[in-house]
Protein backbone atom coordinates (compact mmCIF):
# COMPACT_ATOMS: atom_id res chain seq x y z
CA UNK A 1 0.00 0.00 0.00
CA UNK A 2 3.00 2.38 0.95
CA UNK A 3 4.55 1.09 -2.34
CA UNK A 4 1.80 2.35 -4.16
CA UNK A 5 1.15 5.66 -2.83
CA UNK A 6 5.03 6.40 -3.40
CA UNK A 7 4.69 5.34 -6.73
CA UNK A 8 1.68 7.33 -7.04
CA UNK A 9 3.31 10.66 -5.89
CA UNK A 10 6.18 9.73 -8.44
CA UNK A 11 3.93 9.59 -11.03
CA UNK A 12 2.37 12.97 -9.79
CA UNK A 13 5.32 15.11 -9.21
CA UNK A 14 6.12 18.20 -10.48
CA UNK A 15 9.11 19.96 -11.90
CA UNK A 16 9.64 23.46 -11.20
CA UNK A 17 10.90 24.64 -14.92
CA UNK A 18 12.61 28.48 -14.98
CA UNK A 19 11.73 29.82 -18.13
CA UNK A 20 13.65 32.19 -18.90
CA UNK A 21 17.22 30.49 -18.79
CA UNK A 22 15.41 27.60 -20.92
CA UNK A 23 13.69 29.80 -23.74
CA UNK A 24 17.01 31.97 -24.06
CA UNK A 25 19.28 28.76 -24.25
CA UNK A 26 17.06 27.73 -27.18
CA UNK A 27 16.66 31.09 -29.33
CA UNK A 28 20.63 31.81 -28.30
CA UNK A 29 21.50 28.59 -30.23
CA UNK A 30 19.01 29.63 -32.98
CA UNK A 31 20.80 33.26 -32.94
CA UNK A 32 24.21 31.22 -33.29
CA UNK A 33 23.66 30.71 -37.35
CA UNK A 34 24.58 33.56 -38.61
CA UNK A 35 27.13 35.99 -37.35
CA UNK A 36 24.70 38.69 -37.67
CA UNK A 37 22.52 37.23 -35.21
CA UNK A 38 24.36 36.30 -32.46
CA UNK A 39 22.77 37.34 -28.91
CA UNK A 40 19.71 38.81 -30.88
CA UNK A 41 17.13 37.35 -28.48
CA UNK A 42 18.69 38.75 -25.67
CA UNK A 43 18.90 41.90 -26.63
CA UNK A 44 15.55 42.40 -27.68
CA UNK A 45 14.14 40.50 -24.31
CA UNK A 46 17.05 42.96 -22.81
CA UNK A 47 15.16 46.37 -23.83
CA UNK A 48 11.61 45.36 -23.84
CA UNK A 49 12.18 44.45 -20.53
CA UNK A 50 13.56 48.17 -19.60
CA UNK A 51 10.68 49.32 -21.72
CA UNK A 52 7.77 47.55 -19.65
CA UNK A 53 9.47 48.66 -16.70
CA UNK A 54 9.54 52.69 -17.40
CA UNK A 55 5.90 52.00 -18.61
CA UNK A 56 5.12 50.57 -15.22
CA UNK A 57 3.89 46.95 -16.19
CA UNK A 58 3.04 45.08 -13.77
CA UNK A 59 5.17 41.81 -12.79
CA UNK A 60 2.88 39.32 -14.53
CA UNK A 61 2.61 41.49 -17.84
CA UNK A 62 6.24 41.99 -17.51
CA UNK A 63 7.47 38.07 -17.27
CA UNK A 64 5.55 37.60 -20.34
CA UNK A 65 6.72 39.93 -22.31
CA UNK A 66 10.24 39.37 -21.59
CA UNK A 67 9.92 35.56 -22.10
CA UNK A 68 7.59 35.91 -25.45
CA UNK A 69 10.67 38.44 -26.43
CA UNK A 70 13.33 35.99 -25.68
CA UNK A 71 11.91 33.74 -28.49
CA UNK A 72 10.24 36.18 -31.07
CA UNK A 73 11.95 35.13 -33.68
CA UNK A 74 11.56 31.60 -32.95
CA UNK A 75 9.76 30.80 -36.54
CA UNK A 76 12.70 32.27 -38.76
CA UNK A 77 13.29 28.36 -39.83
CA UNK A 78 16.73 29.15 -42.00
CA UNK A 79 19.48 31.52 -42.06
CA UNK A 80 18.01 33.35 -44.83
CA UNK A 81 14.63 34.40 -43.40
CA UNK A 82 16.54 35.46 -40.17
CA UNK A 83 18.49 37.81 -41.61
CA UNK A 84 15.67 39.47 -43.55
CA UNK A 85 14.12 40.49 -40.11
CA UNK A 86 16.96 42.67 -39.79
CA UNK A 87 16.22 44.68 -42.41
CA UNK A 88 14.38 47.79 -40.52
CA UNK A 89 10.88 47.40 -42.36
CA UNK A 90 10.21 43.57 -42.51
CA UNK A 91 9.08 42.09 -46.39
CA UNK A 92 7.03 39.34 -45.50
CA UNK A 93 7.03 39.12 -41.78
CA UNK A 94 4.33 36.18 -41.95
CA UNK A 95 7.23 33.98 -42.94
CA UNK A 96 8.74 33.93 -39.33
CA UNK A 97 5.77 35.24 -37.19
CA UNK A 98 3.33 32.57 -38.31
CA UNK A 99 5.68 29.64 -37.78
CA UNK A 100 6.68 31.16 -34.41
CA UNK A 101 2.57 31.25 -33.14
CA UNK A 102 2.05 27.80 -34.50
CA UNK A 103 5.18 25.73 -32.78
CA UNK A 104 4.20 27.57 -29.43
CA UNK A 105 0.66 27.94 -29.25
CA UNK A 106 0.61 23.98 -29.21
CA UNK A 107 1.99 24.10 -25.23
CA UNK A 108 -0.96 25.40 -23.62
CA UNK A 109 1.01 27.25 -20.77
CA UNK A 110 2.57 29.38 -23.94
CA UNK A 111 -0.50 29.73 -25.81
CA UNK A 112 -0.13 33.34 -24.43
CA UNK A 113 3.08 34.25 -25.77
CA UNK A 114 2.46 32.65 -29.14
CA UNK A 115 -0.07 35.72 -29.83
CA UNK A 116 2.37 38.19 -28.19
CA UNK A 117 5.34 37.04 -31.06
CA UNK A 118 1.99 36.68 -33.54
CA UNK A 119 1.29 40.41 -34.39
CA UNK A 120 5.28 41.39 -33.26
CA UNK A 121 5.78 43.11 -36.52
CA UNK A 122 2.17 45.27 -36.84
CA UNK A 123 2.45 48.61 -37.44
CA UNK A 124 0.56 51.01 -35.06
CA UNK A 125 -0.73 53.22 -37.74
CA UNK A 126 -2.11 55.70 -35.39
CA UNK A 127 -3.66 53.13 -33.71
CA UNK A 128 -5.40 51.10 -36.46
CA UNK A 129 -3.24 48.58 -35.76
CA UNK A 130 -4.72 47.68 -32.18
CA UNK A 131 -6.48 45.19 -34.95
CA UNK A 132 -4.95 42.83 -37.51
CA UNK A 133 -6.94 41.06 -40.09
CA UNK A 134 -9.68 41.10 -37.72
CA UNK A 135 -7.88 40.00 -34.74
CA UNK A 136 -6.83 42.42 -31.41
CA UNK A 137 -3.24 42.95 -31.46
CA UNK A 138 -1.65 42.99 -27.91
CA UNK A 139 0.31 46.25 -26.34
CA UNK A 140 2.62 44.17 -25.02
CA UNK A 141 3.29 43.01 -29.25
CA UNK A 142 4.06 45.88 -30.23
CA UNK A 143 6.32 46.93 -27.41
CA UNK A 144 8.30 43.63 -28.54
CA UNK A 145 8.38 45.32 -32.14
CA UNK A 146 10.36 48.28 -31.00
CA UNK A 147 12.49 46.77 -28.99
CA UNK A 148 13.36 44.75 -32.15
CA UNK A 149 13.32 47.57 -34.42
CA UNK A 150 16.29 49.37 -31.82
CA UNK A 151 18.44 46.17 -31.49
CA UNK A 152 18.29 45.02 -35.54
CA UNK A 153 19.99 48.79 -36.04
CA UNK A 154 23.14 48.06 -33.67
CA UNK A 155 26.15 47.98 -35.28
CA UNK A 156 28.82 45.84 -33.68
CA UNK A 157 31.63 47.88 -35.26
CA UNK A 158 30.94 50.73 -34.21
CA UNK A 159 30.96 52.32 -30.41
CA UNK A 160 27.58 52.13 -29.18
CA UNK A 161 27.85 55.20 -27.54
CA UNK A 162 28.08 57.34 -30.73
CA UNK A 163 25.24 55.39 -32.32
CA UNK A 164 22.30 56.45 -30.00
CA UNK A 165 21.54 59.45 -31.02
CA UNK A 166 20.86 58.09 -34.85
CA UNK A 167 19.10 55.00 -33.75
CA UNK A 168 16.78 57.49 -31.56
CA UNK A 169 16.29 59.54 -34.18
CA UNK A 170 14.89 56.89 -36.65
CA UNK A 171 12.54 55.29 -33.93
CA UNK A 172 10.96 58.53 -33.25
CA UNK A 173 10.55 59.25 -37.00
CA UNK A 174 8.53 56.28 -36.71
CA UNK A 175 6.40 57.22 -33.76
CA UNK A 176 2.88 56.68 -34.65
CA UNK A 177 3.15 55.07 -38.09
CA UNK A 178 5.24 51.70 -37.07
CA UNK A 179 5.47 52.42 -32.99
CA UNK A 180 2.76 53.61 -30.33
CA UNK A 181 4.13 56.97 -29.30
CA UNK A 182 3.75 56.53 -25.47
CA UNK A 183 6.38 53.57 -25.65
CA UNK A 184 8.44 55.39 -27.95
CA UNK A 185 8.42 58.17 -24.94
CA UNK A 186 9.25 55.64 -22.98
CA UNK A 187 12.27 54.70 -25.28
CA UNK A 188 13.56 58.65 -25.33
CA UNK A 189 13.65 58.30 -21.79
CA UNK A 190 15.79 55.13 -20.84
CA UNK A 191 17.66 56.07 -24.32
CA UNK A 192 19.05 59.30 -22.63
CA UNK A 193 21.02 57.07 -20.09
CA UNK A 194 24.43 55.89 -21.34
CA UNK A 195 24.50 52.65 -19.08
CA UNK A 196 21.44 51.29 -21.15
CA UNK A 197 23.56 51.48 -23.79
CA UNK A 198 26.30 49.98 -22.12
CA UNK A 199 24.26 46.90 -20.37
CA UNK A 200 22.97 46.39 -23.91
CA UNK A 201 25.79 45.30 -25.64
CA UNK A 202 27.39 43.69 -22.38
CA UNK A 203 28.69 40.00 -23.01
CA UNK A 204 26.50 40.01 -19.80
CA UNK A 205 23.86 41.30 -21.38
CA UNK A 206 21.08 38.12 -20.24
CA UNK A 207 22.57 38.11 -16.26
CA UNK A 208 22.04 41.49 -15.84
CA UNK A 209 18.32 41.43 -17.05
CA UNK A 210 17.63 37.91 -14.61
CA UNK A 211 19.21 40.27 -11.85
CA UNK A 212 17.19 43.28 -12.47
CA UNK A 213 14.01 41.59 -13.67
CA UNK A 214 13.65 38.47 -11.32
CA UNK A 215 11.56 35.88 -13.19
CA UNK A 216 8.99 33.16 -11.18
CA UNK A 217 9.49 29.68 -12.90
CA UNK A 218 6.53 27.05 -13.88
CA UNK A 219 5.30 23.87 -12.25
CA UNK A 220 4.91 21.00 -14.44
CA UNK A 221 3.75 17.72 -14.23
CA UNK A 222 5.12 14.46 -16.28
CA UNK A 223 2.23 15.18 -18.90
CA UNK A 224 2.79 19.01 -19.15
CA UNK A 225 7.21 18.16 -19.62
CA UNK A 226 5.74 15.78 -22.30
CA UNK A 227 3.59 17.85 -24.20
CA UNK A 228 7.01 20.94 -23.71
CA UNK A 229 9.10 18.06 -24.52
CA UNK A 230 7.02 17.35 -27.95
CA UNK A 231 6.84 21.31 -28.39
CA UNK A 232 10.55 21.73 -28.50
CA UNK A 233 10.81 18.37 -30.69
CA UNK A 234 8.98 20.22 -33.41
CA UNK A 235 10.89 23.35 -32.85
CA UNK A 236 13.95 21.08 -33.90
CA UNK A 237 12.12 18.85 -36.43
CA UNK A 238 10.11 21.14 -38.43
CA UNK A 239 12.82 23.55 -39.81
CA UNK A 240 13.45 20.81 -42.67
CA UNK A 241 11.33 18.29 -44.34
CA UNK A 242 14.26 15.99 -44.57
CA UNK A 243 14.61 15.87 -40.26
CA UNK A 244 10.53 16.76 -39.60
CA UNK A 245 9.82 12.98 -38.18
CA UNK A 246 13.07 12.71 -36.78
CA UNK A 247 12.82 13.04 -33.23
CA UNK A 248 9.25 11.16 -33.49
CA UNK A 249 10.89 8.19 -34.79
CA UNK A 250 13.72 7.98 -32.63
CA UNK A 251 11.10 8.45 -29.05
CA UNK A 252 9.43 5.59 -30.43
CA UNK A 253 12.25 2.99 -30.94
CA UNK A 254 13.78 4.45 -27.80
CA UNK A 255 10.87 4.17 -25.65
CA UNK A 256 10.71 0.54 -27.14
CA UNK A 257 14.29 -0.95 -26.51
CA UNK A 258 13.43 0.99 -23.24
CA UNK A 259 9.98 -0.92 -22.68
CA UNK A 260 11.91 -4.77 -24.10
CA UNK A 261 14.80 -3.89 -21.60
CA UNK A 262 13.50 -3.07 -18.33
CA UNK A 263 15.40 0.44 -18.44
CA UNK A 264 13.76 2.89 -16.07
CA UNK A 265 10.39 1.16 -16.17
CA UNK A 266 9.62 3.36 -12.88
CA UNK A 267 9.59 5.84 -15.06
CA UNK A 268 9.12 5.04 -18.86
CA UNK A 269 8.86 8.69 -20.19
CA UNK A 270 12.36 10.18 -19.33
CA UNK A 271 13.75 7.95 -22.41
CA UNK A 272 10.67 9.62 -24.19
CA UNK A 273 11.53 13.34 -23.23
CA UNK A 274 15.27 12.91 -23.88
CA UNK A 275 14.94 11.41 -27.42
CA UNK A 276 12.32 14.22 -28.35
CA UNK A 277 14.91 16.84 -27.60
CA UNK A 278 18.34 14.78 -27.79
CA UNK A 279 18.87 17.28 -31.17
CA UNK A 280 17.98 20.19 -29.73
CA UNK A 281 21.85 21.48 -29.98
CA UNK A 282 20.78 20.94 -33.96
CA UNK A 283 19.42 25.08 -33.85
CA UNK A 284 22.83 25.94 -34.18
CA UNK A 285 23.36 24.16 -37.25
CA UNK A 286 21.89 25.99 -40.24
CA UNK A 287 19.33 24.83 -42.27
CA UNK A 288 21.17 25.27 -45.13
CA UNK A 289 23.97 22.69 -44.26
CA UNK A 290 21.03 20.24 -42.86
CA UNK A 291 19.34 20.51 -46.53
CA UNK A 292 22.47 20.58 -48.68
CA UNK A 293 22.09 18.29 -51.73
CA UNK A 294 26.39 17.82 -52.39
CA UNK A 295 28.41 16.52 -50.17
CA UNK A 296 29.39 18.32 -46.94
CA UNK A 297 32.88 19.97 -46.55
CA UNK A 298 34.83 19.62 -43.74
CA UNK A 299 33.47 23.30 -42.59
CA UNK A 300 30.09 22.28 -42.44
CA UNK A 301 31.11 18.77 -40.48
CA UNK A 302 32.98 20.63 -37.78
CA UNK A 303 29.24 22.80 -37.43
CA UNK A 304 27.41 19.75 -37.06
CA UNK A 305 29.88 18.10 -34.55
CA UNK A 306 28.65 20.96 -32.62
CA UNK A 307 25.20 19.94 -31.91
CA UNK A 308 25.24 17.61 -29.25
CA UNK A 309 27.49 19.85 -27.12
CA UNK A 310 24.64 22.88 -27.00
CA UNK A 311 22.57 19.80 -26.68
CA UNK A 312 23.88 19.68 -23.19
CA UNK A 313 24.43 23.16 -23.04
CA UNK A 314 20.25 24.38 -23.57
CA UNK A 315 19.42 21.61 -21.17
CA UNK A 316 21.82 22.11 -18.17
CA UNK A 317 21.11 23.22 -14.77
CA UNK A 318 17.70 21.97 -15.46
CA UNK A 319 16.54 21.01 -11.98
CA UNK A 320 15.07 17.45 -12.35
CA UNK A 321 16.33 16.87 -16.06
CA UNK A 322 20.25 16.38 -15.64
CA UNK A 323 20.17 12.85 -16.74
CA UNK A 324 18.02 13.08 -20.00
CA UNK A 325 20.72 16.42 -20.87
CA UNK A 326 23.28 14.33 -20.11
CA UNK A 327 21.47 11.69 -22.19
CA UNK A 328 21.18 13.90 -25.12
CA UNK A 329 24.62 15.41 -24.91
CA UNK A 330 26.39 11.88 -25.59
CA UNK A 331 24.38 10.49 -27.94
CA UNK A 332 26.72 10.64 -30.57
CA UNK A 333 29.72 9.11 -28.27
CA UNK A 334 31.01 5.52 -29.54
CA UNK A 335 32.06 2.58 -27.34
CA UNK A 336 35.50 2.77 -28.84
CA UNK A 337 35.99 6.67 -27.94
CA UNK A 338 35.74 7.70 -31.63
CA UNK A 339 32.54 9.72 -31.58
CA UNK A 340 31.78 13.11 -30.62
CA UNK A 341 32.10 15.93 -29.12
CA UNK A 342 33.32 14.84 -25.93
CA UNK A 343 35.30 10.91 -27.22
CA UNK A 344 33.73 9.20 -24.21
CA UNK A 345 34.27 5.49 -24.00
CA UNK A 346 32.33 2.64 -23.09
CA UNK A 347 32.74 2.82 -19.49
CA UNK A 348 31.40 6.31 -19.69
CA UNK A 349 28.76 6.67 -21.37
CA UNK A 350 25.28 5.49 -20.04
CA UNK A 351 22.80 3.35 -20.55
CA UNK A 352 20.42 6.46 -21.59
CA UNK A 353 22.36 7.39 -23.87
CA UNK A 354 23.56 4.01 -25.57
CA UNK A 355 19.90 3.79 -26.08
CA UNK A 356 19.56 6.76 -27.77
CA UNK A 357 22.48 6.29 -29.96
CA UNK A 358 21.16 3.15 -30.95
CA UNK A 359 17.80 4.33 -31.44
CA UNK A 360 19.37 8.02 -33.54
CA UNK A 361 21.28 5.30 -35.99
CA UNK A 362 18.23 2.81 -36.70
CA UNK A 363 16.11 5.63 -37.67
CA UNK A 364 18.52 8.16 -39.30
CA UNK A 365 19.64 5.05 -42.08
CA UNK A 366 16.02 4.59 -42.71
CA UNK A 367 15.08 8.42 -43.49
CA UNK A 368 16.27 10.72 -47.10
CA UNK A 369 18.85 12.53 -46.59
CA UNK A 370 19.29 15.50 -49.04
CA UNK A 371 22.40 13.43 -50.74
CA UNK A 372 20.30 9.84 -50.50
CA UNK A 373 17.12 7.94 -49.73
CA UNK A 374 16.50 5.81 -46.94
CA UNK A 375 18.62 3.14 -46.75
CA UNK A 376 16.74 -0.41 -47.24
CA UNK A 377 15.65 -2.97 -44.15
CA UNK A 378 18.39 -5.53 -45.17
CA UNK A 379 21.60 -2.96 -45.36
CA UNK A 380 20.06 -0.90 -42.31
CA UNK A 381 20.24 -4.71 -40.33
CA UNK A 382 23.83 -4.81 -41.56
CA UNK A 383 24.87 -1.23 -40.94
CA UNK A 384 23.25 -1.79 -37.25
CA UNK A 385 25.14 -5.07 -36.79
CA UNK A 386 28.53 -4.75 -38.12
CA UNK A 387 28.59 -1.11 -35.99
CA UNK A 388 27.86 -3.26 -33.09
CA UNK A 389 30.75 -5.74 -33.64
CA UNK A 390 33.53 -3.13 -33.89
CA UNK A 391 32.15 -1.21 -30.96
CA UNK A 392 30.46 1.79 -31.97
CA UNK A 393 27.10 1.44 -30.51
CA UNK A 394 25.53 -1.01 -28.14
CA UNK A 395 25.17 -4.74 -29.65
CA UNK A 396 22.75 -5.96 -26.76
CA UNK A 397 20.89 -3.20 -27.74
CA UNK A 398 20.83 -4.21 -31.33
CA UNK A 399 20.17 -7.47 -30.97
CA UNK A 400 16.91 -6.64 -29.10
CA UNK A 401 16.05 -4.43 -31.98
CA UNK A 402 16.28 -7.35 -34.18
CA UNK A 403 14.62 -9.77 -32.08
CA UNK A 404 11.44 -7.75 -31.87
CA UNK A 405 11.95 -5.51 -35.31
CA UNK A 406 8.68 -5.76 -36.59
CA UNK A 407 6.68 -4.36 -33.47
CA UNK A 408 9.59 -1.85 -33.33
CA UNK A 409 10.06 -0.64 -36.79
CA UNK A 410 5.94 -0.64 -36.97
CA UNK A 411 6.25 1.47 -33.87
CA UNK A 412 9.12 3.97 -35.63
CA UNK A 413 6.68 3.87 -38.84
CA UNK A 414 3.56 5.07 -37.06
CA UNK A 415 5.34 7.85 -35.31
CA UNK A 416 6.99 9.23 -38.21
CA UNK A 417 3.57 9.00 -40.01
CA UNK A 418 1.91 11.11 -37.35
CA UNK A 419 5.02 13.17 -37.24
CA UNK A 420 4.78 13.70 -41.17
CA UNK A 421 0.80 14.50 -41.04
CA UNK A 422 1.50 17.41 -37.98
CA UNK A 423 4.49 18.40 -40.48
CA UNK A 424 2.36 18.93 -43.31
CA UNK A 425 -0.58 20.59 -41.26
CA UNK A 426 1.99 23.26 -39.85
CA UNK A 427 3.38 24.15 -43.79
CA UNK A 428 0.05 24.79 -44.81
CA UNK A 429 -1.54 26.65 -41.54
CA UNK A 430 2.34 29.12 -41.83
CA UNK A 431 1.43 29.13 -45.51
CA UNK A 432 5.25 28.40 -46.06
CA UNK A 433 3.74 26.19 -49.38
CA UNK A 434 3.82 29.43 -51.68
CA UNK A 435 6.27 30.21 -54.21
CA UNK A 436 8.28 26.42 -52.93
CA UNK A 437 8.14 22.91 -54.33
CA UNK A 438 7.65 21.64 -50.83
CA UNK A 439 4.64 19.89 -51.49
CA UNK A 440 6.11 18.07 -53.98
CA UNK A 441 9.07 17.03 -52.82
CA UNK A 442 8.07 15.72 -49.02
CA UNK A 443 10.07 12.96 -47.98
CA UNK A 444 8.23 9.64 -47.76
CA UNK A 445 8.35 7.72 -44.23
CA UNK A 446 9.97 4.46 -45.24
CA UNK A 447 9.43 0.69 -43.71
Amino acid sequence: MDKNRDMSSETNQKTQLKLYPLLSSISAATDLISPVLVDHHKKVSFVAATLGKTLGLDQHSLERLILAAAVHDIGGLSSKTRVQTFEFEVAEPDRHTLPGYSLLAGFAPFADLARLIRFHHVYWQNGQGMVDRGEEVPLLSHLIHLSDRIAVQLDANREILSQKTDIVRRITAEAGEMFVPEQVEAFQEVAGKEAFWLDLLSPSVSTILQERFPLGGMELDRGEILALAEMFRRIIDFRSRFTATHSSGVAAVAVAIANHSGFKKEDPDRIKIAALLHDIGKLVVPLEIIEKREGLTSEDFAIIYKHPYYSAEILRGIEGLEDIAQWGALHHERLDGTGYPYKKTAEEIPLGARILSVADTFTALMEDRPYRCGISAASTDRIMRDMATCQKIDKDFVALIYENIEEINDKRYEAQVGADLSHLQFLKDCRLFDNTKEAEERCPVRR
